[in-house]
């Protein structure tokens, strides 16, 4: 498209926190725009309907304009609303799970307010920083990737983690150049440290360090762990992570301990949590309690219940509740989180609750335990229409999602509306000055009676053929408008084979009999095959 200045209004902010215009029957999608403000600006990029634009001069802010308190932002990619007033992103929360609820479970429902915090600022007790070069002070430096790139963002000090987290970043780049631990190089293929992973306890103040890195026998390295430890006391352990692989996968298979403890432990309500490298724990102490508590009181428990605690862990949620209830059970398909999960258990002395390393459908599909609540708290990219069709054949009385993603959320439950009736929709702010919002959604069964109210696009109606013929493009385009993540030809090659979507032989294909065939990236497959199945392709 030709580059074109326009003068434009801003109506709203879109899923990614960008501002959005229209005009003559383009979207745009602007960066640093908020609703109400006016500016001129010049078009980049445009695919269908969709354009992208950058402002060139600014004719009018909103009131809700702020000053960012971060000097990196918004560089570094971490933050995308923190030009936005708090209590204003509060709002855009909210409204952002109700207008996804809309549009893709069709089903108008009440949102309240999403829960904030009284300073959104050093809540995360989790960080993982990318590790590169300056080169031109040949120094190792940490930081974040600017947003939907690899370019590091050098940041010597995250306002989002915690004070303890900055301080052991510091100590191990000095460590670094001491020991002669280069930053990895993913041009080159070069270089020891990928990543640095920093797990901090709230309740303790302690740490558990994670250096990741491409080599298992890392020279000097109990001398590296025993130099950090003594110069920040609150590092309880330094574990190596082991990835050589050529990936954008962060942790690789294995653990080496190097020195000290492989866990630490945090409190919620009154029981112990232990946090090892690769446990998934909440990153907002600040709020875990809050988030939690709702969950709990939605699910309006009793004490003769037997509750499910689906995509557990490590057990955190149903440990959390399980005196209030008959019986437990956790089900986690990660072995080494069952594992904590199973620690947590004995650590506080609960006897009520089963552990259960498996996958959730498969458990459901095979258990002939009845269960009154399923409470139900998927990764990223959300449930399964098995598992949501197994929980309407179990039938519990009510079920509680707790979701980190409002479009997966909202896909969910459409799958599942016609049998259960949503009653309370609850954001929670876990992610300050980001787009992201956790959302407890509780439902109910619905009696025989009960008439279910959607919202109908007639547009939308009569799908068009050409949805199933979808092109690359179209591919690439909707994963990265729906999930921010970019897929590539090859990604969706490999994934249209794997599943028998192949309408022709591969004529690209080495000639070489020795040739290995490149394998599907599986952090990106499950985003390509929600991609497949919304253009009717399986």
């Amino acid at each position: 498209m030709t580059k074109r200045k326009i003068s434009a209004k801003c109506v709203d902010l879109d899923d990614f926190g960008r501002g959005i215009i229209k005009f003559e029957g383009h979207a745009y999608f602007i960066d640093d725009f908020l609703p109400d403000e006016e500016a001129i600006i010049e078009t980049i990029y445009e695919y269908g309907k969709i354009v992208d634009a950058y402002i060139i001069k600014r004719l009018k802010d909103s009131p809700y304009r702020v000053k960012p308190i971060c000097k990196y932002y918004p560089d570094c990619g971490g933050c995308q609303l923190m030009h936005l007033a708090y209590p204003q992103q509060l709002l855009y929360k909210s409204k952002k799970v109700k207008y996804l609820l809309h549009k893709f479970a069709h089903l108008d429902v009440d949102v309240l307010p999403t829960i904030g915090l009284d300073n959104p600022t050093r809540f995360r007790n989790k960080v993982q920083k990318p590790i590169g070069m300056d080169y031109k002070n040949n120094v190792p430096v940490a930081g974040f990737y600017r947003n939907g790139t690899h370019e590091l963002i050098p940041v010597d000090d995250c306002l989002m983690e915690t004070e303890l987290s900055s301080k052991i970043t510091d100590k191990v780049l000095d460590l670094m150049v001491k020991y002669d631990y280069y930053p990895f190089d993913e041009d080159e293929m070069t270089g020891l440290v990928r990543h640095l992973l920093i797990k901090t306890s709230s309740f303790y103040n302690t740490a558990l360090v994670t250096l990741v890195v491409t080599d298992p026998e890392v020279k000097s390295a109990k001398d590296f762990a025993k130099d950090l430890m003594d110069a920040i006391p609150e590092v309880k352990g330094v574990v190596f992570n082991l990835n050589y692989r050529h990936t954008n996968v962060i942790l690789g298979e294995k653990n080496i301990p190097i020195l000290g403890e492989t866990h630490i432990a945090d409190k919620i309500f009154d029981k112990e949590f232990l946090i090892s490298t690769k446990s998934f724990y909440q990153t907002n102490p600040k709020q875990i309690e809050t988030l939690y508590g709702t969950a709990i009181k939605l699910a309006g428990l009793k004490k003769t219940d037997t509750v499910l605690d689906a995509y557990c862990g490590t057990g955190t949620i149903g440990l959390s509740l399980a005196d209030k209830v008959k019986k437990v059970v956790g089900v986690e398909i990660e072995p080494e989180a069952i594992e904590d999960a199973n620690k947590n258990a004995q650590l506080n002395k609960i006897a009520n609750a089963t552990l259960i390393e498996g996958d959730c459908t498969e458990y459901l599909n095979d258990t002939k335990e009845n269960f009154d609540v399923i409470i139900m708290d998927p990764p990223r990219k959300g449930s399964t229409p098995d598992f949501l069709n197994a929980v309407k054949r179990i039938k519990p009385r009510t079920l509680v999602y707790i979701s980190c993603d409002p479009v997966t959320l909202s896909r969910d439950i459409g799958l599942i509306s016609d049998t259960y009736e949503i009653k309370t929709v609850q954001p929670v702010d876990m992610f300050p000055n980001t787009m992201h919002v956790e959302t407890v959604v509780s439902m109910s069964k619905r009696k025989p009676d009960d008439k279910v109210s959607i919202y109908v696009d007639a547009l939308k109606v009569n799908l068009p053929e050409k949805e199933e013929k979808a092109t690359y493009k179209d591919i690439e385009d909707y994963v990265f408008k729906t999930y921010n993540i970019k897929v590539s030809s090859l990604d969706i090659a490999l994934c249209k084979e794997k599943y028998g979507l192949t309408q022709r032989e591969n004529y690209n294909k080495a000639k070489n009999p020795f040739y290995q065939q490149p394998k599907v990236n599986k952090e990106k497959e499950d985003y390509v095959v929600e991609a497949f199945k919304h253009f009717k392709m399986m």
